[in-house]
């Protein structure tokens, strides 16, 4: 497919962001340990990819020729294109994962598989198989004269040749590797100064005839494989007698039966059994085949580390904002200024305070809060809970619809509405992604709004691992139109037109948008200065692509940092050779959204919950906000040019997807923008 001269597609972009975290692993600077988790990180990403992502794109190969043509690319072309990438990777990943079990060996750690066991470790290892491993195995041996079982998504399964000695009968079998149930590596006993660890995969290899002996076979051979089903929840929306929260409950439930889109198997699996595999499971000529080494589900590398003892990067302390005064309550801190607030840099108990100060303060009267991804033992939820035990009045906007999470939210949702917190769902058609809390508290008779805004979710285990900003304010004006967009979500208030602060999405972001970059447009072409800095996870909407070509051909300068999908194509001459951009991918997960505007010196400046991608523009609720303090908007823009300096895990995004590293050349100092932008808000850690 050949790329097109003003978009790449989103797909591919995608992939092309996989790639930088594929790069990490790669990364002989990289601690060893933080290497095999990028690998385990590379390999999550691409198993949801297919499940969400390529799942639709499947959806619309299979769609009639006369619906095609309201796409704006051929869909069959995009996944040809899709699957040849992915074989690329693949094999990467393979390479790459010899290469780390080499380098583990010096380290002195080995990772065995059978026939490498000694015989201490082989009477460990049938020990631990009897007592541990042979309860969770259910083998189904497959027959043509019954339906083909039923493959979980997301499972890991060996594929079984059982055979007499005489070679006379051969049967197949499955067997779930019970990986949800055990931990995947397993350490082994050693005299000497080694490590040896074994995965569960080889433990049941190893027991084998334990579980197939009433059958008398004599000979196995075994060949691990995964399947990925389509993962999209298919919402009933049109049945008004079932609750919206029953309808995502049965979408998660239909999700496990989603139809299968990718087979990865071992590369050995004999042709026939192989070709057995795809006639019964009905699989389809668009479905991607995926060949590999002998293991699957290399997303479990995430815990190997810990098992193994590997050192990985020790991550910053977090600390206190210097202007929260922790001996009195935190509003009045946020009273006197805002406060902006930079995760994983400063602490998230912050956060937390915010709310529990709220919950047992005689002052406040009402929290209501946006939840999109909830923590599995949230603080914050238990400190709404406690809130409402207290008699506030707490109203809590819960997303269901938050991709894998809506088990863990339905979780939160029935366990806060038992507690008498009034539960919303939202709009139907709009899903609620913005980072909103808004605290009203009674002080000398009258009603003082207290807000947070930001980027990332109330999420304390998140908080530790992304980076995110966010505003603490009493500004009366952004509480009003704070309260006006609860009333919205609440009782569908139209409130079009009335945010003068506030970009809020679907109301009014992208006519805002489009208007502060037409300003820089109209400032370039008076030969002004007109420059826009953009820090944001996706860009991927073509008309806010467009207007920003347009800018880019008047002259203004635009600097982007995308960690993820990016679709322009920065540098080609008449189009936009004023468009510079970035991605870092490094031990944090860049997550902050904010974008600066020139506007005549003013520097606009904006955070919030938004992506430039057309769902989070005109098929969400999203709320972006202005920071008006000029300390503020100064931390902002020394944030984004420390990290535009960054020439250690910043890759040049290009038209050819190449993801070069910036590189420091002998002069220039070397900046890892992560660990500068730390130390940066320590060194700034005072009363503003």
């Amino acid at each position: 497919m050949e790329t097109n001269k003003r978009f790449i597609n989103k797909e591919v972009s995608w992939l092309s962001f996989n790639e930088r975290v594929l790069q990490e692993a790669e990364d002989k600077r990289n601690l060893l340990g933080d290497r095999i988790k990028f690998l385990g990180i590379f390999s999550s990403n691409q198993d949801e990819f297919f499940r969400v992502r390529v799942a639709m794109l499947k959806k619309f190969c299979l769609m009639s020729g006369n619906n095609r043509r309201y796409l704006a690319e051929d869909p069959e072309e995009v996944m040809r294109e899709v699957q040849r990438i992915v074989h690329e990777q693949r094999e990467r990943t393979e390479t790459l994962y010899a290469g780390l079990m080499e380098e583990l060996k010096d380290e002195k750690i080995f990772i065995l598989n059978k026939n490498k066991l000694n015989e201490k470790q082989q009477e460990f290892v049938l020990n631990y198989f009897y007592d541990h491993v042979r309860p969770q195995i259910f083998p189904m041996i497959l027959d043509n004269r019954f339906e083909f079982p039923y493959l979980k998504d997301n499972s890991l399964y060996l594929a079984v040749e059982l055979q007499k000695k005489n070679k006379s009968t051969t049967k197949y079998s499955i067997i779930e590797i019970p990986t949800r149930a055990l931990p995947r590596f397993l350490r082994l006993p050693y005299s000497e100064d080694e490590t040896h660890i074994i995965m569960i995969d080889e433990v049941v290899r190893f027991g084998l005839p334990g579980i197939y002996s009433v059958h008398n076979f004599n000979s196995y051979h075994s060949y691990n494989f995964k399947i990925t089903r389509d993962a999209e929840l298919d919402i009933d929306e049109d049945d008004i007698s079932v609750s919206y929260l029953n309808k995502i409950s049965e979408g998660v439930r239909r999700r496990k039966e989603g139809g299968i889109i990718r087979l990865v198997y071992d590369q050995k699996m004999p042709a026939k059994m192989l070709n057995l595999f795809i006639k019964k499971n009905r699989m389809h000529r668009l479905d991607t085949l995926s060949a590999g080494g002998r293991y699957h589900k290399l997303k479990d590398l995430l815990s190997l580390p810990a098992v193994a003892g590997l050192p990985t990067t020790t991550l910053n302390q977090p600390f206190r904002h210097s202007s929260i005064d922790q001996s009195k309550r935190i509003f009045s801190s946020i009273k006197k200024r805002d406060i902006l607030l930079f995760f994983p840099y400063h602490t998230f108990s912050t956060m937390i305070d915010f709310i529990r100060d709220a919950s047992i303060d005689p002052g406040v009267e009402s929290i209501k809060i946006t939840l999109y991804r909830v923590a599995k033992f949230s603080s914050i939820a238990n400190a709404l809970i406690n809130a409402r035990r207290n008699g506030k009045d707490v109203t809590v906007l819960l997303e269901l619809q938050a991709r894998f999470d809506e088990e863990n939210n339905i979780y939160w949702a029935n366990r806060l509405k038992n507690e008498g917190v009034k539960i919303l769902f939202g709009i139907s058609g709009l899903k609620v992604h913005s980072k909103l809390c808004m605290i009203t508290r009674r002080e000398k008779k009258q009603l003082v709004r207290y807000c947070s805004i930001g980027t990332g979710n109330f999420n304390e285990d998140t908080a530790r691992l992304y980076t995110d900003c966010c505003l603490l304010t009493s500004d009366q004006e952004i509480g009003n139109e704070v309260s006006n967009l609860f009333d919205f979500l609440e009782r569908n208030i139209n409130y079009n037109g009335i945010f003068k602060h506030l970009l809020v999405s679907p109301v009014n972001a992208r006519k805002r948008l489009n208007s502060l970059i037409d300003f820089e447009i109209k400032q370039a072409k008076m030969n002004k200065e007109a420059w826009i800095k953009i820090k944001i996870n996706n860009l991927a909407d073509k008309q806010l692509g467009e207007k920003l070509y347009e800018a880019s051909q008047v002259g203004v300068k635009i600097q982007l940092i995308c960690r993820s999908r990016f679709i322009m194509t920065p540098g080609i001459s008449g189009l936009s050779e004023n468009i510079e951009a970035i991605s870092i991918v490094d031990k944090y997960l860049e997550h902050s959204r904010f974008c600066i505007f020139s506007h005549e010196g003013e520097n606009l400046t904006f955070i919030g919950s938004a992506d430039w991608q057309t769902r989070n523009i005109d098929r969400r609720v999203e709320v972006t906000c202005p920071i008006y303090q000029s300390n503020l908007k100064k931390k902002l823009k020394d944030i984004f040019e420390i990290q535009w300096q960054d020439n250690y895990k910043a890759r040049i995004l290009d038209p050819e997807m190449s993801n070069l590293v910036k590189h420091a050349d002998k002069e220039t100092k070397i900046v890892r923008s992560q660990d500068a932008v730390y130390d940066y808000l320590v060194k700034t850690n005072k009363i503003e």
